[in-house]
């Protein structure tokens, strides 16, 4: 009996450009007989004819479905029948087609780090990849950071300034080699190269710059690595002097760096690791992880403890990353050190350094030699930032290994198309279209030049990958001084597109509702707390309790107001939070809280000038009224003595959190109804009980536990009553704060009292990188609803 041949037209959208989709299609298409061909498309998907048997075409779909190469995600396979032609006489791939449909929704490859395969090409003697840090196949390697169009081939990304010589040539089209059509894919022949340059930019004599490089490292010296997508600064951490060093020259006294441990094995040794976190420690995507720091006391450690705080001060917690490329590889093969400390050599809130001319210039004084290569770097991607919060990983920077991916939004108008500029901290962009929403990198702090044209690149270069051309909206903050804010303008006046500002608390909600795949239209009552939002009447919001949905919201209650005297001052130097949330009655009786306390950079708290402070709050006078959890905690960590400045952001509160030590102490909350019937916490009396407790002697690790417990618990059983009345299924928490690990347990611990989910962000930070996404949302929503926005 014969089987009946048919030809199947097969277009499959995803993740399947610049992740070996097309030769592995290829190896199963021909080793089921099968005839016909694979392209990639302008819309990052790939299209599949194929002639034969059909219950072949059929093990082939199967195939595809079930058993895809790992990296890739398949969004759909659509599958039209037709008469087999008889044309075909193999199976091929065929060159690329740049057309791309108006409704495809492309998801564009990330970063991928280097897998088993490609490091043991690097440390096998006879491999011709030995030793070579730019080794990549189709399975892993740059891809983001390089590409400069769709579809996703070599004369589309950086690696285009690389023609191959003939062995990789012969590689690339042969597709039985797992370098089938591996975009990245070069040798020591034909390939990019690092050079080794001394303090001064000038070029050292060395046959092999990397292994002069971890010698180098080895004696101490502070190195600025070129990498996949930025540059690190890298010394050793198995002496803690040069770690010391390296804040100096960087004028960064506390603020946590990351490292790079060498394996696993290394990592145990010197934190404590839950399967979880080894597990995403080790998936492709390679992230920094914040574990615990181990307590190595009794024992040798492979860190030595001095090393340790000078990595992570006063924390509890240390940033942690396996190798994730050539480069890395290649270093540790050449020293003996554990780990390396690799932190952004950028200054913080500014764009990485990508040009060799860039980090000559920029870290000039800071590094004693530079490691640097001549591959263009497309797009600048810094390593993404995960801790796990209640058991779940919480983004507190998206990067490198998951941007691009879009996140698909429910119940929005298809042909929506929206840009949205973020924040002013911390900040992404977003394009939404087709509902899909595509955040970029984390680009930092907008407030300088620098930065909000990293922005406007970013955004400009995921707009034209993902097709867009015309927009309807152009969604930006309320605040009318963000620069972010001029770029939104800018954008609308170019597109002849609608301008809206979202408020930056909905927009945190509405980022909560497409990070959960809920639609659009569900109401939640979301816990949104950070430092700061500009709120509709001028005021700093940051200890809200919202209710809402993507297109409106109600403010109902959170943290009662505070007058915090010196504006951004208040968020740098804790006592003046502390003088704003106790008031004038209270700071002239806890006085003595404040002596010789900073205020500023050059000023002390005496009688002088804490008289100057409060006529401030008194007449009103370079203050803002602000009800921000973070500086709540600021003052908590003030009046404890745990920290009395964010030489960072978030620094208070993070040392807070990591003395705290579980147990029983319960502060009392006082609520208070605003003339508009919202319900909230007394602060000023918050704070007045965390200071009877000190001076009733509890201890402060337990003290600050049950200070962020606590406020963990009014919140939510403010957001709980407004479900209740409501009838709304869903709490959410939402905000910088929201990776507060105390405060999450005790949201979650208290929801169980109710019947409510609780909602924590899985695929995008709860911080203001995530902000984007919210204002695209809303506006969509906002426009979809009423029509206009």
């Amino acid at each position: 009996m014969s089987v009946p041949l048919k030809r199947a037209e097969i277009h499959i959208t995803g993740i399947v450009q610049g992740v070996g989709f097309r030769p592995f299609v290829y190896r199963t298409a021909t080793s089921l007989g099968l005839r016909g061909y694979i392209l990639n498309l302008g819309d990052a998907g790939v299209r599949i004819v194929v002639e034969g048997r059909e219950d072949r075409i059929h093990a082939l779909l199967r195939t595809i479905s079930q058993k895809p190469p790992s990296i890739s995600k398949i969004d759909s396979v659509d599958v039209r029948w037709a008469s087999p032609t008889g044309k075909f006489s193999e199976f091929v791939i065929r060159m690329s087609d740049a057309k791309r449909s108006r409704s495809a929704v492309p998801r564009i490859p990330p970063d991928i780090s280097i897998c088993d395969a490609c490091i043991d090409d690097i440390r096998v003697p006879e491999s011709r990849w030995h030793k070579y840090p730019f080794t990549s196949c189709a399975a892993c390697g740059p891809r983001y950071s390089t590409i400069t169009a769709l579809p996703y081939d070599r004369p589309n990304t950086t690696m285009v300034d690389f023609p191959l010589c003939s062995e990789c040539a012969t590689e690339y089209n042969d597709p039985s080699n797992r370098r089938h059509h591996a975009q990245t894919t070069a040798c020591p022949s034909c390939g990019p190269r690092y050079r080794l340059l001394n303090k001064y930019g000038k070029a050292m004599s060395t046959s092999n710059p990397i292994r002069t490089a971890a010698e180098l490292i080895d004696r101490g010296a502070i190195l600025a690595v070129q990498g996949i997508g930025g540059t690190h600064l890298v010394t050793k951490t198995s002496d803690a002097t040069p770690i010391h060093e390296l804040r100096i020259r960087k004028n960064r006294p506390t603020q946590p760096f990351a490292i790079m441990v060498r394996d696993i094995a290394t990592l145990q040794q010197m934190a404590t690791v839950h399967q979880e976190e080894v597990s995403l420690l080790e998936a492709w995507q390679k992230p920094i992880v914040l574990v615990s720091k181990r307590d190595v006391s009794g024992v040798i450690p492979i860190i030595p403890t001095e090393s340790l705080q000078a990595i992570s001060p006063y924390l509890d917690t240390i940033g942690v990353m396996l190798p994730y490329s050539g480069i890395h590889i290649c270093l540790f093969d050449e020293t003996d050190e554990p780990a390396l400390v690799m932190t952004s050599a950028n200054p913080s809130g500014l764009p990485m350094y990508v040009t060799p001319k860039e980090i000559l210039m920029g870290l000039k004084g800071i590094a004693d030699g530079f490691l640097v290569h001549n591959r263009r770097i497309a797009q600048r991607v810094d390593d993404s930032v995960v801790k796990f919060v209640e058991g779940r990983p919480q983004f507190i920077r998206r990067a490198r290994g998951y941007v691009p991916d879009p996140i698909d939004v429910r119940g929005i108008d298809s042909k929506s198309v929206v840009l949205a500029t973020g924040p002013e901290r911390k900040a992404t962009a977003t394009v939404l279209t087709n509902r899909r929403a595509y955040l970029t990198q984390h680009i930092g702090n907008t407030d300088n030049i620098e930065s909000a044209q990293f922005l406007e690149g970013a955004l400009y270069h995921l707009a034209r990958l993902v097709g867009i051309q015309d927009v309807d909206v152009v969604a930006c903050d309320l605040h009318p001084e963000f620069l972010s804010t001029d770029i939104a303008r800018n954008l609308a006046h170019q597109h002849g597109s609608e301008l809206v500002g979202i408020q930056h608390h909905h927009a945190h909600l509405v980022s909560l509702l497409a990070d959960s795949d809920l639609p659009v239209d569900t109401r939640i009552a979301c816990i949104t707390i950070d430092g700061y939002g500009y709120a509709p009447d001028g005021t700093g919001w940051g200890g809200e309790v919202l209710v809402g949905n993507a297109s409106e919201y109600r403010n109902v209650g959170g943290l009662a107001g505070a007058l915090l005297p010196g504006g951004d001052l208040s968020a740098r130097y804790s006592a003046r939070a502390a003088a704003g949330i106790l008031g004038l009655d209270a700071l002239q009786e806890h006085s003595g809280l404040f002596a010789n306390a900073k205020l500023g950079p050059h000023t002390r708290a005496n009688d002088e000038t804490l008289s100057l402070l409060a006529e401030s709050i008194r007449r009103r006078i370079n203050t803002i009224e602000s009800s921000s959890i973070g500086r709540l905690l600021d003052a908590v960590a003030f009046v404890m003595g745990v920290c009395s400045e964010n030489s960072y952001e978030g620094e208070c509160p993070m040392r807070l959190e990591s003395i705290a030590v579980d147990n029983e102490v319960s502060i009392p909350t006082q609520y208070e109804k605003t003339l508009d019937g919202r319900t909230v916490l007394n602060t000023r009396e918050f704070l007045l009980d965390v200071i009877r407790f000190l001076h009733e002697g509890v201890n402060k690790s337990h003290l600050a536990f049950g200070a962020q417990y606590a406020l963990g618990k009014a919140l939510t059983t403010i957001a709980m009553e407004a479900a209740l009345d409501e009838g709304i299924a869903y709490l959410g928490l939402s905000g910088g704060a929201a990776i507060n690990r105390i405060i999450a347990r005790a949201v979650f611990e208290t929801a169980q009292d109710g019947d409510v989910q609780v909602l924590l962000h899985r695929r995008i930070p709860p911080g203001d990188g995530g902000i984007s996404l919210g204002q695209a949302v809303a506006a969509a929503a906002r426009r979809q609803h009423t029509g206009r926005v």
